[in-house]
């Protein structure tokens, strides 16, 4: 039985600084193949996270965002057309049956598509993914989420981005209910020399809670970093605001929640919610909160003796501490 972290119990390892300045340090990166974003963070496809005007907001500060899947169907077709008029990356989410709705949602202008199970690492799965690549060509496929390593074969040659973690999200309950879940570090890092090998970006979906999360993510073999809780916090985002007690918070649900499967399916199924809702203090604005991370991963980038995201996501070291 092998042994896991999680990105406290690590450090990246100083080496010499090769930068004038750490402004100097390039993050841009293609988090997506084919995809190429100056900031390579990622709102999470959540109710309380994404919605049309959130998704414009990021890509025009460098970012991306990716709708969630919670919607009527006519509720999310006019999300799409909103996001499509404003974007040129009109990224959205389905399930593994979502065939009808696939197609009406291409139509109206999504060209990223996010395959979105909890347990991605199945046939039907694969299934939807070759669907999309032979009906679709001209779409991008990520498909997720997955902690087992043996996926990245199977989507070599169909799908252009693999998401990875399992119950890492703050609001996710999967560790206390099924039993199944890995710390978000050792769970990327496994990915990383085959994932590189095979050209396939991955992205490490949960567990951000300070930048240097974020960080560490990278430097793990991530090209992208999908995040939830900070960006909820953001006054942009759409998650509900409440007023406790004369303190504004965030209401912040996991999308296997009561909360939302409720509103979205009218039932959890087989009664068992996977995730909760949270209250969050309300933070900085979307602007700010992207400049604060961007300056985080440049100086992480500069502390591990690298000057561009790829190299360091490649070959940064690491210490147990």
């Amino acid at each position: 039985m092998k042994k896991c972290y999680g990105f406290n119990d690590i450090a990246l390892v100083q080496k010499k600084n090769i930068c004038k300045s750490r402004s100097d340090v390039i993050i841009e990166s293609e988090i997506i193949r084919g995809i190429i974003r100056p900031i390579p963070l990622i709102a999470a496809n959540m109710a309380s996270v994404t919605n049309a005007g959130f998704c414009s907001q990021l890509y025009k500060l460098g970012a991306i965002g990716v709708l969630h899947r919670a919607f009527h169907e006519l509720e999310y077709l006019a999300e799409v057309k909103e996001l499509a008029s404003n974007c040129p990356v009109v990224a959205a989410s389905i399930g593994i049956s979502d065939h009808f709705l696939l197609n009406k949602l291409i139509k109206h202008g999504v060209n990223l598509v996010v395959i979105d199970i909890a347990h991605a690492y199945c046939d039907p799965a694969m299934d939807m993914c070759k669907h999309i690549r032979h009906m679709y060509p001209h779409v991008t496929v990520v498909v997720g989420n997955t902690i087992n390593i043996n996926m990245l074969d199977e989507i070599d040659g169909i799908a252009d981005g693999l998401k990875i973690g399992c119950a890492s999200g703050s609001p996710c309950e999967t560790a206390v209910t099924a039993g199944c879940y890995e710390p978000q570090f050792s769970a990327v890092l496994k990915f990383r020399e085959r994932a590189h090998q095979l050209g396939i970006p991955i992205i490490s979906d949960g567990s951000i809670k300070q930048p240097a999360d974020f960080v560490k993510a990278i430097g793990a073999g991530a090209s992208g970093v999908m995040a939830g809780q900070i960006f909820a916090r953001c006054p942009e985002s759409a998650a509900t605001t409440v007023d406790i007690d004369g303190v504004t918070k965030k209401v912040y649900s996991g999308m296997a929640s009561r909360a939302v499967q409720e509103k979205w399916r009218g039932s959890v199924h087989n009664d068992c919610p996977e995730g909760k809702t949270i209250l969050l203090e309300m933070g900085e604005s979307l602007e700010k909160l992207l400049m604060r991370y961007c300056g985080a991963l440049r100086s992480g980038i500069s502390y591990a003796g690298f000057n561009n995201v790829n190299n360091f996501s490649a070959n940064c070291e690491f210490i147990l501490v």
